[in-house]
């Protein structure tokens, strides 16, 4: 039975592309080994090998349905539970209780902003591709995408600890930027010179549609409503 940090549909032709737990590259470190927790490792390898993490996911010719259900979806729903205590929080030191029902929307509202930022997001990014001699496949643009957001949705919870940790998500989104542009070349073979260019223009695409989604779901339910 083979082990891929990456899941793959239950395709033969995958199997020459996918390497088992007991193999290595050449510098002994096992990229695509797995042993318990398969989103654990895609994690570290995102934070701290992302040229090789991307390279190694469009060689696996990775499913990106079946990579946003077992990595983005958790990873998200993790944002917006961080996102919402950071919220409960800044309202405590303004003297202000949110209900339990705001908290949920809150939540919700969260979710629904940034699951809309990855779908829509690649979509948008995809059409856009051509525009910098790019390759407009979708569902390589959603594995961008889910990919980058990492670090700003694990700040969210890191950030809700304490005030005085909410630096620790504007680096988030910083990195977040950061892997964006890393990942460009690989998956959407957008060349060197048009990576930057493109790069901003994805933060704006994916940042923007979370914050605008955010913002008016929030006062049209929550505290609009309040």
């Amino acid at each position: 039975m083979q082990n891929s940090l990456f899941l793959t549909p239950g395709n033969p032709s995958h199997a020459n592309m996918t390497i088992n737990m007991g193999s290595h590259t050449g510098d002994g470190s096992n990229i695509l080994g797995m042993k318990k927790s398969n989103n654990l490792k895609i994690i570290h390898h995102v934070l701290f090998h992302p040229a090789r993490f991307f390279r190694e996911v469009s060689a696996n010719d990775q499913d990106a349905r079946v990579f946003f259900v077992s990595y983005g979806m958790p990873l998200m729903v993790l944002g917006a539970a961080g996102r919402m205590v950071r919220v409960m929080n800044q309202h405590a030191l303004e003297g202000m209780a949110l209900r339990w029902d705001q908290l949920s929307g809150v939540f919700l509202i969260s979710l629904c902003g940034y699951l809309l930022s990855v779908w829509l997001g690649a979509l948008i990014i995809a059409r856009l591709a051509r525009a910098f001699r790019s390759r407009p496949d979708r569902d390589h643009a959603l594995l961008l995408c889910i990919a980058a957001y990492t670090p700003f949705m694990l700040a969210q919870p890191l950030a809700a600890i304490n005030t005085a940790m909410e630096p620790i998500s504007l680096l988030g989104l910083i990195y977040a930027v950061f892997l964006f542009g890393k990942g460009l070349g690989p998956l959407l073979d957008t060349p060197a010179q048009k990576a930057l260019g493109f790069t901003i223009l994805g933060f704006f695409v994916l940042f923007g549609i979370s914050f605008i989604t955010i913002l008016v779901l929030s006062a049209l339910f929550i505290f609009g409503a309040s």
